[in-house]
Order: C-alpha cells, then structure tokens, then sequence
C-alpha cells in the first residue's frame, strides 16, 4: 500500500497540472481525447464484410436462377412430351378411321396441329392390323404401336405401347 505521505503529494501533482492546464501556452499537458474517427483496420474491416454480404447474396441469387432454370426445363419438356402423346392419339385414331372403312395403307407424314403425324399399317392376320403412329414436335418424335382387330363388333385397338425412343 502507498503510504499517506506520497497520496498527499499525488494530490498536490494533480492540482498543478490543473492549474498549469488553465495557462495559454502549455497545451502538452491537456487529457488525451478520443479520436473521432475509428482507425484504418477498422473500416477495412467493414469492407471486408461488406464484400462478403455481397458474395452471399449473389451465390443465394445464383442458386435461385439455378433452381428456376431446372423447373422451367422439367416443365417445356412435360409440355412437349404431352404434346407428342396428344399427336400420337390422333395418328393412331386417323388410321384406326381408315381400317374400318377398308383403307389398309395407313397414312402418310403431313402436317397436323403444331407437329406432324404419319403411319403404317401391316397386315398381320386376317382383319389383324399393327399400326405404327409416328408424331413429331418441337424437333422430337414418338412412336407408338397399336394391336387392332376388325370384325362384325367393328374395329378395336386390342393393344397398344409406346415404343422406345
């Protein structure tokens, strides 16, 4: 501990300065102030977060348009594949019209909605038919293959399938 002598004259050290502070041309011995402005690292700092908050916001934007260019691609190509089945009931069906009233030959590739349509049809058995629908669309084609049997019931598709490709 200090003793109380050396308090004292701490005591009196301070009223000097005091005193001596109050003179106009001793400034040295003013109380250091705080700055005003915070120093270099710090605002460099600050930028340095700021790019980061900039980076993240443009990878979660990426992500975004990312995840919407996938469902957009999922969706045209449901759309397409729709579109090609819906020609091919109506390849299907244009033939099966012309099985029943005798026209064996199928039809030929012409332009029908926004794609185009065309079949053939072989002569399996007697009044058994396979046809073979073909649509395309949107620079895509399918094929389907069609069983159809004609007799006094009339004329039906017996089976049907999608062929590969």
């Amino acid at each position: 501990m200090r003793s109380r002598r050396s308090r004292a004259k701490d005591l009196r050290c301070l009223r000097c300065l005091r005193w001596l502070r109050r003179l106009p041309g001793l400034r040295c011995l003013q109380w250091p102030r705080s700055k005003p402005w915070p120093e270099a690292a710090d605002s460099g700092f600050a930028l340095l977060i700021a790019l980061f908050v900039v980076f993240l916001t443009a990878v979660a934007l990426s992500l975004l348009a990312l995840s919407l260019a996938v469902r957009l691609r999922i969706a045209r190509d449901e759309a397409r594949g729709t579109a090609l089945g819906a020609l091919c009931d109506a390849a299907v069906a244009e033939t099966l019209a012309g099985v029943a009233i005798g026209q064996v030959g199928g039809i030929g590739e012409h332009p029908f909605g926004s794609g185009s349509i065309g079949s053939r049809v072989q002569t399996v058995g007697a009044m058994h038919y396979r046809i073979t629908a073909t649509a395309h669309f949107g620079g895509k084609a399918r094929s389907v293959l069609a069983d159809v049997v004609r007799d006094v019931q009339g004329t039906r598709v017996v089976h049907w399938q999608r062929l590969a490709g």
